[in-house]
């Protein structure tokens, strides 16, 4: 019945927080409401999609409905959501149209105008509507965007070198300006990827002087001093690092501290250099540059597995620990057991909807409103705790860790200093009874693999990523033919790798495959994992297997990030699931 159903729209939009959601709500309400003939509700419903989510594609759906109805709108407000949506010629002329009728141009509509005219191919008149926000607007925070906006548009039209002078010329011209910073990174960057590594250096070194402690400098003295040990100027390097241990914070100075201890240690200043592991261990502590020199210190091997490892916990005690530590911690009162969802948690609408959508296998849909009902009662430990446990044994497993997190991060302290049973459900071993037998297989450090799983897909069976990688450890469509093909796997379809018992199979034999054809290197073998076996052998080749080392050459950031992140997860799981004996 679309009457019903219009209610049920309704009711979600009630409740609803997420706008691009809301707009797809709404959307669908007013294509209801047209079917039945309400045609003024329906057109009320697009024309607020238009006005209060106008960064949305459903924005662009509704213009195209208000059109047929000849429907006016501001011709601003469409030139935005064409732009939006990167309709680029529309918002061009709508955008042109507006300062035609009314011969005003907003900062934000001449950005915006200005990126419409470079990305359909038309940079001229894109640096030319950038230059007339830095004549007409030149005190506005604004003027620095403008700036950098021109020499992108030199870059992306190929001339490097228009586009390292137009950087430069902003921090030598308006030293005071914020975007600054950032202009001297995008001009040092540039220089290093023409070879230039003289001139790279040079304006790493002078944004490291002007703009100290600032996120570009940081960023800009870690590229200069990894580009100067690179091409062998350790005294460059040494001097770039030690500045940003001095000005840098969190993970930026732990990794410059870590990078000095290195060079100390390869001149066999043995003493300065474990002062610089001490400084970096505790500069960003549970981070990955921390993490390794804390290994470094105690003699600890990348990846190097616990003695043996447990999965059998007493659920009762440490029930009853999580629950003494929730009461001291968070001055809870509340008699008898805490885990169990309170009557307000189990009356809340979003919760029953949430419930109902788990019925009929909209997980999705389910998954937004449990997701939106987590968000309402973040500030509340209490339901955090018992929405936790709830999520868990419906299996929504990366509702469950998200909660975890929560918790442990409203108390103020690292995973490994909560009970036992709040750290495990956030850093968890669900699927043991899968992963378990395939790591004795292979051979398997069974925390790496649980590990990785987490990175992969918070412990989501049907995740899908942006590359269609797919289920728990994020098996490729392509991946998962070659797979099947190599296990002898009977009547495999692609669908199959969402069924966890299938893609624990897969995920650990490739996993273990890409080990043998790198040197059995755990980390080289993860970069491989993430972004392909054969990148990572040419990164093994050009660092030999020094992690630092080789963490730096990776080509690309993500797989790059990929490493680092599962390096920090494995120290927890490590913690928590490691024990002394085998």
């Amino acid at each position: 019945e679309p009457a019903e159903a219009v209610k049920q729209y309704d009711a979600i939009l009630a409740e609803a927080q997420n706008g691009p959601y809301r707009a797809s709500i709404q959307y669908q309400a007013a294509e209801l409401l047209l079917s039945m003939g309400n045609t003024s509700g329906a057109y009320g419903r697009l024309q607020g999609i238009v006005t209060d989510y106008p960064d949305t594609y459903s924005a662009y759906q509704a213009i195209a409905l208000l059109d047929q109805a000849n429907w006016k709108l501001d011709t601003l407000l469409r030139g935005q959501i064409y732009y939006y949506n990167e309709d680029w010629t529309a918002a061009i002329q709508e955008f042109n149209a507006y300062t035609s009728q009314t011969g005003e141009a907003t900062i934000d509509m001449l950005l915006m105008l200005g990126r419409a005219y470079r990305a359909a191919g038309n940079p001229q008149a894109a640096v030319t509507t950038f230059q007339t926000v830095l004549d007409y607007y030149p005190t506005d925070p604004a003027f620095g965007d403008a700036w950098l906006e021109q020499g992108r548009t030199y870059f992306l039209s190929g001339d490097t070198m228009a586009a390292i002078q137009r950087y430069t010329e902003l921090a030598t011209l308006h030293p005071d300006v914020a975007q600054g910073a950032e202009a001297l990174w995008r001009a040092g960057y540039l220089y290093s990827t023409l070879g230039d590594t003289a001139n790279a250096l040079a304006t790493f070194d002078t944004l490291g002087e002007m703009y100290p402690g600032t996120e570009w400098a940081q960023e800009g003295l870690m590229l200069g001093a990894t580009l100067a040990y690179s091409s062998g100027n350790t005294g460059q390097a040494t001097q770039l690092f030690s500045r940003l241990a001095e000005t840098g914070y969190g993970e930026n100075q732990a990794a410059a501290y870590l990078w000095v201890g290195r060079l100390y240690q390869s001149e066999g200043k043995d003493d300065l250099a474990r002062q610089a592991y001490q400084q970096a261990a505790a500069a960003d502590p549970g981070g990955y540059f921390s993490l390794r020199a804390d290994d470094l210190l105690n003699g600890r091997a990348p990846f190097q597995a616990p003695a043996g490892a447990s999965f059998t916990f007493d659920e009762a005690a440490d029930l009853s620990e999580a629950e003494t530590w929730l009461r001291t911690t968070f001055g809870i009162t509340q008699e008898g057991a805490l885990y169990p969802l309170s009557e307000q948690l189990q009356a809340d609408p979003r919760l029953i909807r949430g419930q109902e959508l788990m019925s009929v296998a909209a997980y999705d849909e389910a998954e937004a409103e449990f997701e939106t009902l987590r968000q309402a009662y973040s500030d509340d430990a209490l339901a955090t705790y018992q929405l936790a446990i709830y999520f868990r044994d419906q299996g929504l497993y990366r509702l469950s860790i998200t909660a975890a997190a929560d918790l442990i991060t409203k108390a103020g302290i690292n995973t490994t200093q909560a009970p036992g049973l709040i750290a495990r459900l956030r850093y968890p071993a669900y699927y043991a009874d899968l992963v378990l037998p395939h790591t004795e297989e292979y051979g398997l450090d069974p925390l790496l693999i649980f590990s990785l799983i987490r990175q992969e897909s918070l412990f989501e069976g049907l995740a899908t990523s942006y590359a269609a990688a797919q289920g728990l450890m994020q098996i490729i469509p392509d991946t998962g033919q070659w797979i099947a093909a190599q296990l002898d796997w009977p009547d495999y379809q692609n669908s199959d790798v969402y069924r966890p018992y299938v893609n624990v199979a897969f995920g650990t034999y490739y996993l273990s495959w890409v080990l043998q054809q790198v040197d059995n290197l755990p980390y080289v073998a993860l970069a491989g994992y993430n972004g392909g076996p054969g990148n990572a052998a040419q990164w093994l080749d050009i660092s030999g297997p020094d992690i630092d080392l080789f963490i730096q050459t990776i080509g690309y950031d993500e797989t790059q990030t990929y490493v680092r992140r599962i390096y920090e997860q494995y120290s927890v799981y490590r913690e928590l699931y490691g024990t002394s004996s085998g």
